[in-house]
């Protein structure tokens, strides 16, 4: 978590009207509490490698059951590391410095607070308001509590119990040796101040907390003193030090992908022209015939190009916001006016002008949106577009093409408290206080978290929860433009990030690892594949605000993949070389209805075999995804006959159809020679996809194992109707090994087991047509009864076709 001193960073001091800054230069009796004297907490002076001074704070001794039941469990007891015996006595390094404060109060008004807040105490007067802004919710949540009768009148003031108050510090992962004291592991740091308070509703007390960063300029003495990472927060984006951070930032992740030298410029078809500082004329332009980019041979910092990655919203949203088409594109070309965009597109424009980019692509503007063949070349495009951009702009905050993102929707106040060591005089500075999150997330409470724990167990990391609460993250059409691009800048509701290469750096100058969030690029062919089946998972969770851009939104990602591997066939969201793994995915619940169930009119969208028929959740037959297990198949593919919009052939699917040779088996219940019971628990087997029902013989011996992509066949509503399986049939596609499979089960529950290998295939529907099918299930059947490869040794192969 530590990162050196960035001397980049704006001095607060001399910049304080960008920040929404409170000093607490006229503390309450209470509040001088919160000036921290670092010889009175038993700090001692250390030096590091760097000849670095800092101060430790030493150690205390603890058992791991009271180090367990502190809320002050350190990063590597979050992660798990080192459980040692309950009554072993341990040193850790010392994690709190307690801060005697203590008062009482009483809600809504908080009369105590408010009376020292107008005497000039800053930080009463931030606590007041933050409890407050808690304390509706607070308070509806007490009234919902089921131990709360609701014959009672309304719950309308509780007393308030400021109990304490603490430093809280860390302990980081060593990820600099140079930074650390010889023999140190770990480098520990202040990170934040907690308040803690009981509410006393009468009936019964809540222990709560609020927690605040601490932050400190990086060129301040308490920067180094306290191994203090976080800086300082402008509250507006385009505030000189916003820009000046963004812009150092944007610097230093150059050498992450350096750019080509001598290398002649790619450029979309269109660009949007944004001006610059001084110049302010918006239009779009063709950069074909654009004199300022034709005649650029090299990439320079003029003719550089930002791209957009955004939320169009809800199709209503979508279709009102500016776009080019047909009527307008030739306006759209002599000028455009700033006020009829669409706040994010507007609030993007202002950011390019500010760090100097000139030119942005926007899809909604440079892609003409009423012509399908202008929109079908420009989606196959799109692995240009996003992986040739000097850097895209990926808007984290808000939900719309409307919402914009310069209007922070939380901009709390920092306190800035003097520092002066007691150890050393001649370390002095400031630090900051700052609430990350609002007041009601901020606010942790029995109600507000799973454990009966009022502190969190690790530093907050503004990215991941910027990422998390995103709407953007949920989005289709980002899914790929995060892969594609090589930097990405990240405008969250929190503050930006920056994500290239190694580099990932909040504004606050907190790192993060995004690798949850953003697909990462495969290199070899095997790990290509069992990455896809990962990627396409990921991206079939995702929202489109037209269905029909399922393949398209995703088209980059297979061209850039059969480039690089020529010899790679593209089938619909699967791949030539691997149907025989491919095929072996299920829907993860019976809730997703297929679209060959779907009313007529809805517009055709992907082959039953594709996970792209019902992408809301996928499971894969285990080790698809891994490699970790072979899979040989057992079908010729004779023919794959897909269709394609003509401009992209990883776009659009019109139409798919596989023509396979395969042993196929049409399910004989009509001569009562098989049934289909639901498998008893004593049998069941999990390969990733539990496998609910069991094909038996008229003798019950079993066959295989079943299990239904979609409950529904025919008119069956609900799973609890009764199975109607007289039409199913069988057709083989892998053969595989059951080895370490089922190695979580217990030796008595694998007693059926008598030989590792399983046969794999799909379940079918017949749809009318000669011997046409689609896909509604899938089968494995193990080596024993009647099943396992002897079941299909005297079946022969027939042509197929899968739709």
């Amino acid at each position: 978590m530590a990162t050196p001193v960035d001397t980049t960073s704006t001095k607060v001091e001399d910049e304080s009207e960008h920040y929404q800054l409170a000093s607490l230069d006229r503390p309450c009796q209470y509040c001088e509490a919160l000036k921290l004297n670092d010889a009175a907490q038993g700090g001692i002076i250390k030096q590091n490698k760097n000849g670095e001074r800092l101060v430790d704070f030493g150690e205390v001794q603890e058992t791991y059951a009271e180090r367990k039941a502190t809320n002050f469990a350190s990063m590597a007891y979050a992660a798990g590391l080192g459980k040692l015996d309950d009554d072993t006595p341990e040193t850790w390094p010392r994690l709190e410095l307690k801060l005697g404060y203590g008062r009482d109060d009483i809600f809504p008004d908080l009369p105590g607070l408010a009376l020292t807040a107008s005497q000039g105490c800053a930080f009463c007067r931030m606590l007041r308001r933050d409890l407050l802004s808690a304390w509706d919710k607070e308070k509806s949540d007490a009234n919902k509590n089921p131990n709360h009768d609701n014959n009672e009148e309304e719950i309308r003031e509780a007393k308030l119990i400021l109990t304490g108050m603490s430093y809280k510090l860390y302990e980081a992962p060593n990820d600099n040796e140079g930074d650390m004291e010889e023999g140190s592991s770990e480098r520990i740091y202040l990170d934040s101040l907690y308040v803690f308070f009981i509410i006393d509703w009468g009936s019964r007390k809540d222990d709560c907390s609020f927690h605040y960063n601490i932050h400190a300029d990086a060129t301040d003495p308490c920067a180094s003193w306290f191994q203090i990472w976080r800086r300082p927060l402008p509250y507006n984006h385009l505030s000189p030090p916003s820009i000046k951070r963004l812009k150092a930032l944007i610097a230093k992740s150059l050498p992450e992908t350096p750019l080509p030298i001598n290398h002649s410029p790619y450029y979309p078809t269109r660009l949007l022209d944004v001006g610059s500082s001084t110049l302010t004329t918006l239009r779009l332009v063709e950069t074909a015939k654009y004199s300022a980019l034709v005649d650029n041979s090299a990439n320079t910092k003029e003719t550089r190009y930002a791209a957009l990655s955004y939320c169009w919203g809800s199709k209503d949203e979508a279709e009102r916001q500016l776009r080019t088409t047909h009527d307008t594109i030739q306006d759209h070309l002599t000028q455009i006016e700033f006020r009829h965009l669409p706040q994010t597109v507007a609030d993007t424009v202002q950011v390019c002008r500010s760090i100097g980019i000139r030119y942005l692509w926007v899809d909604a503007l440079c892609i003409i949106q009423d012509d399908e063949d202008d929109w079908a070349k420009e989606s196959f495009e799109m692995a240009n577009v996003y992986a040739n951009s000097f850097v895209t702009l990926c808007i984290l905050q808000g939900s719309s093409c409307a919402s914009g993102f310069l209007e922070k929707p939380y901009a709390p106040d920092m306190l800035s408290i003097d520092f002066r060591s007691s150890l050393d005089n001649s370390v002095s500075g400031r630090l900051y206080l700052w609430m990350l999150q609002s007041q009601e997330k901020n606010l942790m409470s029995p109600r507000s978290t799973f454990e009966k724990r009022n502190v969190r167990t690790g530093p907050d990391e503004p990215a991941e929860l910027d990422l998390r609460e995103a709407a953007w993250s949920t989005r289709g059409w980002t899914f790929q433009e995060a892969w594609l691009s090589p930097r990405k800048v990240l405008f969250g509701s929190h503050m930006f990030h920056i994500s290239c290469g190694n580099l990932h750096e909040s504004a606050d100058g907190s790192k993060f690892d995004d690798s949850d969030f953003f697909p990462q690029g495969d290199v070899e062919l095997g790990d290509m594949l069992n990455g896809w089946y990962n990627h396409v998972t990921s991206y079939g969770q995702r929202t489109l605000s037209y269905e029909r851009d399922r393949f398209p939104a995703l088209s980059a990602m297979p061209r850039i993949i059969c480039e690089k591997f020529p010899d790679q066939q593209y089938l619909a969201g699967l791949w030539k070389s691997d149907l025989h793994r491919g095929l072996l995915w299920t829907p993860y619940s019976w809730s997703d209805l297929p679209t060959y169930l779907r009313q007529p009119e809805e517009a055709y969208i992907s082959p039953s075999w594709s996970w792209a028929h019902c992408p809301r959740g996928l499971n894969w037959l285990r080790g698809v995804t891994t490699g970790h297990y072979a899979f040989s198949p057992e079908f010729e593919l004779r023919e794959a006959d897909i269709v394609t919009e003509p401009l992209n052939p990883y776009g659009r699917v019109l139409s798919a159809t596989l023509h396979l040779d395969a042993k196929t088996f049409q399910l004989p219940f009509h001569s009562g020679q098989a049934k289909v019971i639901e498998t008893p628990g004593s049998e069941r087997r999990w390969l990733g996809i539990t496998f609910h029902y069991t094909l038996r013989s008229e003798r019950d011996e079993y066959i295989a194992s079943l299990h239904l992509d979609w409950i529904t066949l025919g008119e069956k509503k609900h799973p609890e109707d009764p199975l109607e399986v007289e039409r199913l049939w069988m057709v083989l596609i892998s053969r595989s090994s059951i080895d370490n499979i089922f190695n979580h089960w217990s030796p008595s529950e694998d007693k059926h087991v008598t030989n590792p290998e399983i046969m794999v295939g799909l379940l079918l529907l017949p749809t009318g047509r000669e011997n046409e099918f689609v896909k509604v299930g899938l089968w494995y059947s193990e080596t024993r009864g009647l099943g396992g490869s002897k079941f299909w040794d005297d079946i022969q192969k027939q042509p197929i076709k899968l739709v």
